[in-house]
């Protein structure tokens, strides 16, 4: 189903199709400003962990690519470990 999703948003994208959104009066920009601000705040986290010793830091990687999905768009092909 979810490929079958991709492929119509695609379809829709390459025709023009446009999209409203109504989200009550909610600032769209400040509430996605906050969430990044957020995640920026968490990375910094990850990063100042000094129980995330591992030489090749896979775990900072880790963690950092989940805050990334968490965010929606997902760790991309190259997280598949």
């Amino acid at each position: 189903m979810e490929q079958e999703l991709q492929m119509l948003a695609k379809l829709l994208i390459e025709r023009g199709a446009a999209v409203r959104i109504d989200c009550g009066g909610v600032d769209l920009n400040a509430l996605m400003e906050s969430r990044y601000r957020q995640a920026l705040a968490e990375i910094r986290a990850v990063l100042d962990d000094g129980t995330l010793d591992d030489p090749a830091c896979f775990r900072r990687i880790e963690q950092i690519v989940e805050i990334f999905e968490d965010l929606g768009p997902g760790g991309g092909s190259r997280h598949d470990f």
